[in-house]
């Protein structure tokens, strides 16, 4: 492990132009989040998926309402304001999550497909601003659930106020090659930031909310010399570390930046390789100045969880799992809740559970439950969330919740849907639980859901 690497030989650009704009505009901010947004994939910027105040019914959900489409391909969806964002193959619903109610805008071409977006607050605009990946581009977009046309075709372009990849910026799409993006390498908000990488250049960087302008740019390069791509982000707050996990030729490693200005703090290349395969887009997570990263470990049926401090890159303690596949964690409180699969490729697998102590890495439950990962038009590897005294587990038979204090399985809301050879099989939880006031947004095969 290496602290203090150089700092980025990229100048760090003024954010001024952002000042100007937001002196132009009569305006009240944004508001920052609320305990009922789910701002961007994971939630917020460590990605640590924990709802602490949700009061989830130990005894079931029902439907409090549903949205059909014809195709699914679901993104998970994000929250904040009051309205609910969610995208599927051909369109995005712009709703209220407690109604379900509001406009489904029809997509086309490249809009949104990157990856989940992420909302952030602004001060030029009251309406915040929606962040639409696409591959190592991304698009500013006016989220104003209101003025929303019946459609968005292509780049969206008349929705978007700025375009960036880290390197330009600009009113129009600006970029050159676009990469596939793993789902845990889309962009976070942090503060007035948007912080994301560039797979094509192997960068990270840092643009302003408002108008896209280029905080700060860092060659991960110039940490780890053969960074192949980068495999995750994700942002401590309190201690201002973004974090980077990034592939070394063939194993992971991480690459850990300062928030506000874009200089070096420490690299950890002690990540081991193996086959994490789609887990890649759930390996990493931060909060509470700690830094929780998932390899391989000695063979392709064990993963490893390592506890990091994410002020200098040292391990805190190191916990191995017998697993076939690493789906995701979520952080909250004294524990974190490790999701995998067990099981080989001649048989079905079947989800394992852990409860990790944060303080030592000692197990304090594990449990076993019997469903998979569905999959839906490509594998659809969830991770979990903590509502309140439930963990939430999307699976292949639909949506487990345990009690997170001993494991104990609490009920599965599942919807049965018609085969085309006349008999009826489960709906795939298809996204991430997203909890937003006591309620849970679904995505599920072909229709879209709040449970209540």
């Amino acid at each position: 492990m290496d602290r203090g690497t150089k700092p980025s030989r990229r100048t760090v650009l003024a954010g001024a132009s952002a000042m100007l704009v937001a002196g132009c505009f009569d305006v009240d901010a944004t508001p920052e989040a609320t305990g009922a947004d789910w701002r961007m994939y994971g939630r917020g910027p460590g990605r640590t998926r924990h709802v602490p105040d949700a009061r989830l019914s130990r005894d079931g959900v029902d439907v409090a309402w549903e949205r059909q489409v014809s195709a699914s391909s679901w993104l998970p969806p994000v929250v904040a304001n009051g309205v609910g964002y969610c995208q599927y193959a051909n369109g995005l619903f712009v709703l209220d999550p407690a109604t379900g109610e509001g406009p489904n805008v029809g997509t086309y071409g490249g809009f949104g497909r990157g990856g989940p977006m992420a909302f952030g607050s602004t001060a030029a605009y009251d309406d915040g601003v929606l962040v639409v990946p696409y591959g190592d581009t991304v698009g500013g977009y006016a989220a104003d659930p209101e003025r929303w046309p019946d459609e968005v075709s292509g780049l969206g372009e008349r929705r978007a106020r700025w375009w960036t990849d880290g390197d330009e910026t600009g009113t129009r799409p600006v970029g050159g090659v676009a990469t596939d993006v793993r789902w845990g390498a889309t962009p976070v908000v942090s503060g007035g930031s948007v912080v994301g990488v560039n797979g094509f250049s192997n960068t990270a960087w840092a643009v302003d909310t408002d108008d896209g302008s280029v905080h700060w740019r860092y060659d991960l390069r110039d940490a780890v010399e053969n960074v192949s791509e980068p495999l995750g982000l994700v942002v401590d707050e309190s201690t201002g570390t973004v974090v980077v996990g990034v592939r070394d030729v063939s194993d992971p490693g991480l690459v850990a930046i300062d928030v506000r200005d874009g200089t070096s703090k420490w690299t950890d290349e002690s990540g081991d390789g193996g086959d994490l395969g789609p887990a890649d887009r759930n390996a990493l997570a931060a909060g509470d100045g700690r830094v929780y990263v998932v390899d391989g470990a000695d063979s392709d049926e064990t993963v490893r969880l390592r506890e990091l401090d994410a002020k200098t890159g040292d391990t805190s303690w190191t916990r191995s799992f017998e697993r076939h596949r690493h789906n995701g964690v979520a952080v909250g409180g004294e524990a974190i809740y490790h999701l995998g699969t067990v099981g080989d490729r001649s048989s079905a697998d079947e989800f394992a559970v852990a409860a990790v102590d944060r303080a030592d890495g000692e197990v304090h439950w594990e449990e076993r439950l019997a469903d998979e990962p569905g999959f839906d038009f490509g594998v659809t590897v969830q991770p979990p969330t903590i509502a309140g005294d439930c963990l939430l587990v999307p699976g292949g038979d639909g949506l487990h919740a345990l009690d997170r204090t001993n494991g104990e399985h609490l009920w599965t809301f599942t919807e049965l849907v018609g085969t085309a050879g006349g008999s009826e099989t489960e709906r795939v939880a298809s996204t991430p639980a997203v909890v937003t006031d006591d309620r849970i947004v679904l995505g599920m095969t072909i229709g879209l859901y709040g449970l209540e």
